[in-house]
């Protein structure tokens, strides 16, 4: 008998993945999916992985091949695609597993992956690179090296734009972003809500906050914009700090180690920017994506290549940064 069966929970990630298991599981397979490269084989090969269309663009993974075939379906996570797709098996004849029996699996958050990019990640751990790869002591630096980036395979990086007012902080926002996400004003202080924003950068998860410009406040609405945007600060993982460069009096940080950027570097200096800071201008969209490489890069470190073991909840991350650290002490 072959059966397919759903393994992530329906409707809430960016991906779903699909099980077909059973003595026709292959042929059926080859016989609607379109490859894009190289053919699919007569028969399946472990741990072989296809991208092409069947019904909808996929990745097909061979997870098993004896006693039978067992191919993984990563693709959409859209309740349409995954109906069509699963009438396209039963259609075949599939026999839908019910929810009580399909393989629990590793408990891996897949389902809630934010991105294709960490969806793949959070993939591998559930085809065991995690659990194969703690086994062996000799790979806990290298684990614990990646445990920023297991902090955030479900949870997004929390980057605060600040700065003055009128810097330029909301048009920035939408040049990241690619869309109009924040109200732009040449009035000061016209931001008085933190506005987030959720972006994929470079495949990472990431959510952007507006904050209001800090000063010292004339009215109590502004104030306590302001109040909400040093809390937002205080719990960012990364801030970029924006100067406007017409101003003549720029306001810095006064502490922390954040990204420094100068806006409207397309209109004429008013002083000497830092050492280090990016030149961009929101309003044309120059240095954009150097500022987003930047970003990238005081974000991820460190990145796992693919198909490599991380720890993929925070909690396994705190554990394997405390053993690391426990090894090194001892």
């Amino acid at each position: 008998m072959t059966t397919v069966a759903l393994l992530t929970p329906p409707g809430i990630g960016a991906i779903a993945v699909l099980e077909v298991a059973g003595p026709d599981a292959w042929p059926i397979v080859r016989k609607h999916f379109r490859s894009v490269g190289r053919p699919l084989p007569d028969s399946p090969i472990l741990h072989r992985t296809w991208l092409g269309m069947l019904d909808d663009e996929v990745v097909l993974a061979v997870t098993r091949v004896v006693p039978e075939p067992t191919i993984e379906i990563h693709a959409h996570g859209g309740t349409q695609v995954v109906k069509r797709l699963q009438r396209l098996f039963e259609d075949n004849g599939c026999l839908a597993k019910p929810a009580d029996e399909r393989p629990s699996g590793p408990r891996v958050p897949v389902e809630h992956a934010r991105t294709l990019r960490t969806a793949a990640i959070l993939l591998d751990q559930a085809h065991g690179a995690f659990d194969r790869a703690i086994r062996d002591p000799r790979n806990l630096p290298r684990l614990a090296a990646l445990a920023p980036v297991g902090r955030h395979l479900v949870v997004p990086w929390k980057v605060v734009i600040a700065g003055a007012p009128n810097a330029g902080k909301s048009s920035l926002v939408n040049a990241i972003a690619g869309f109009e996400r924040s109200i732009v004003s040449p009035v000061a202080g016209t931001t008085r809500d933190v506005v987030t924003t959720f972006v994929a950068l470079d495949g990472w998860p990431v959510e952007l906050a507006d904050t209001a410009g800090l000063r010292r406040a004339t009215e109590s609405l502004e104030a306590e914009g302001i109040a909400l945007a040093r809390r937002f600060l205080d719990q960012a993982d990364l801030v970029v700090w924006l100067l406007d460069g017409t101003d003549p009096n720029p306001i810095f940080p006064d502490s922390g180690e954040p990204i420094l950027v100068v806006n409207k570097c397309d209109c004429p200096a008013a002083f000497v920017p830092p050492v280090g800071a990016l030149p961009v201008s929101a309003s044309t969209g120059a240095g954009i994506e150097a500022l987003i490489a930047a970003i990238v890069h005081r974000l991820v470190p460190v990145a796992p290549e693919p198909g490599e073991a991380v720890p993929y909840t925070p909690e396994l991350a705190d554990r394997v940064e405390a053993e690391a650290a426990h090894v090194r002490e001892s």
